[in-house]
């Protein structure tokens, strides 16, 4: 017994001098935050937001357009799963155009190890004020907690609370006690009847956490500035500086085919509010719907947007494709300018193919059939006379039903021109033009109605835009997809507040994805939508 106890004190000994005991219990416990630390207490998780403003601007505009870089940092060692994307937290702003997946790269900060996760993005000026430009990143984040020393009770010190030792029945412990390495507490533990190994594996490989964080960044406050008065006609809230050049698809131009004018604007700025009305129908062309395609450059805001509209000729001949104005806002120059391009002669010519001239096209003779090949000689075949036929022919002008064929297409003719004349300017046009609206504004009722159902924010606002574009297209005389939220607080005023509200809430959700309005209540919006297309229909 007493040469097992030599060999105890003996292994405990060496564990002291060589400090292996306390090695276990020196761990650090890094701290979850969301600003930058020291290195004594560095931060796990921090972001930061890096606007680039114009320099020596006095604001920003509504609908101006700046590009963005956020950066999330990441200490080494900490699994992150991100829950979303990166948002802003004014509603002064919208926050689009970032990448699914972003760019990562590994950092050292203040001596530590970071994974660095950057997006570029493109911040867009919604509401006119003082705002501040707040961005925040929710993300869960897992990391390897070593566990804190826990309290060791000295040789002195009891467990219960009159200070007596209950371990003291031990004489051998009572021996220990009064050795030079009493005060260690690995001796302590096994002083008092404890397992001194215990805890020590758990010191070494600490806890597993996972926390919710939610990291935040202020970039400062930033003026935006309301659009001056007298926006012209044509523009449609773009901000920015843009070029417009027009192009055809095809270089050969018929009658009756169709093909594609091809309207390229590039610039900077703010593409998404930038929209052009096309060409209308003349007695020269027949034009279609515009549709647009947009490709982003090297920079956030840089980009080229495509309009693609048909149109095809009605005559032959020469023929001029008008020029087409594009409207913007300038932010240097503090005014609104209007592009046009230049206008486009082409010759068009006649459709189909010329087959009665292909057909009357004499053929080879038989002297250059023999020149071609001397060694054949041209067979030739007499046909026999026929007998002589007498008849006598009548012009088809003349025949009884050539002339009711006549007054039939004249007839025609003169109800279609009534028809058309009464489209255009009576009763009939303003009838037709009122049933087709009334069925555009019922189908987005229906979709109004579906996306409250199904709690699609972005469906309910974008189809309650696209029912009031198309009520106050008819009532204005203007092109439906070019009504902004500028002209509907132009026109309108404060009796249109509503109305304006709805296509600032489907801009933004234009803008950021349909995230940013999740806590709608879209039953509420359904029922606004149909009182304010209500007041419309029975006042325009």
């Amino acid at each position: 017994m007493t040469n097992i106890r030599r060999i105890s004190i003996a292994l405990a000994s060496a564990l002291v001098l060589t400090g292996g005991a306390r090695a276990w219990a020196r761990p650090t416990q890094p701290a979850v935050s969301v600003a930058a630390g020291s290195t004594r207490d560095p931060s796990r998780a921090f972001i930061k937001l890096d606007v680039r403003t114009e320099p020596g601007a006095r604001g920003l505009y509504v609908g101006q357009a700046l590009p963005v870089t956020i950066r999330a940092y990441f200490l080494g060692g900490t699994g992150v799963s991100m829950n979303g994307l990166p948002r802003v937290t004014s509603d002064a702003f919208v926050l689009s155009d970032l990448p699914e997946k972003p760019r990562q790269t590994a950092i050292q900060a203040r001596g530590l190890p970071y994974t660095s996760v950057t997006w570029s993005g493109v911040l867009t000026a919604v509401k006119a004020g003082d705002a501040k430009i707040g961005i925040e990143l929710p993300v869960s984040l897992t990391y390897r907690e070593a566990a804190r020393p826990r309290h060791v009770a000295r040789p002195d010190q009891a467990d219960g609370n009159d200070g007596s030792d209950q371990g003291s029945a031990d004489p051998f412990a009572s021996l220990l006690q009064q050795s030079p390495f009493a005060g260690d507490p690995f001796f302590a533990q096994m002083f008092n009847g404890r397992d001194p190994f215990q805890g020590m594996l758990d010191g070494l490989a600490g806890s597993v956490k996972q926390r919710e964080v939610t990291l935040r960044d202020q970039s400062g406050t930033l003026r935006v500035l309301d659009l001056p008065p007298g926006a012209p006609a044509g523009f449609t809230g773009a901000v920015g500086t843009f070029e417009i050049a027009a192009t055809l698809a095809n270089n050969t131009v018929r009658v009756g085919e169709p093909t594609s004018l091809e309207l390229r604007a590039r610039g900077r700025g703010s593409f998404s509010r930038l929209s052009v009305s096309g060409l209308s129908p003349t007695d020269d062309l027949n034009t279609y719907g515009v549709t647009s395609t947009f490709k982003s450059g090297a920079a956030p805001t840089a980009g080229e947007k495509v309009f693609s509209q048909t149109i095809a000729p009605r005559r032959a001949g020469a023929l001029t494709i008008p020029a087409i104005a594009l409207t913007y806002f300038d932010p240097h120059e503090r005014k609104y300018v209007t592009r046009r391009t230049a206008p486009m002669p082409i010759v068009v010519a006649a459709g189909g193919t010329d087959l009665d001239a292909a057909q009357s096209a004499p053929g080879p003779s038989p002297s250059e059939i023999a020149n071609n090949n001397p060694t054949v000689a041209p067979k030739t075949t007499i046909a026999p006379v026929p007998e002589a036929v007498h008849t006598t022919l009548t012009p088809n002008f003349r025949a009884l039903w050539f002339r009711w064929l006549a007054a039939a297409i004249g007839l025609a003719a003169v109800a279609f021109a009534f028809l058309g004349r009464t489209y255009r300017n009576g009763a009939l046009g303003r009838f037709v033009a009122v049933r087709r609206v009334g069925r555009e504004v019922a189908r987005q009722r229906r979709t109004i109605a579906a996306a409250a159902a199904s709690g699609d924010a972005a469906g309910l606002f974008g189809a309650a835009r696209k029912a009031f574009q198309a009520r106050l297209g008819a009532a204005w005389g203007i092109p439906s997809e070019a009504i902004a939220a500028a002209d509907v607080a132009t026109r309108l005023g404060a009796p249109g507040e509503r109305i304006h509200e709805v296509f600032e809430r489907a801009d933004r959700l234009s803008y950021s994805g349909g995230n940013s309005a999740a806590s709608e209540d879209l039953n509420y919006w359904q029922g606004l939508v149909s009182d304010e297309l209500r007041t419309l229909e029975t006042t325009t």
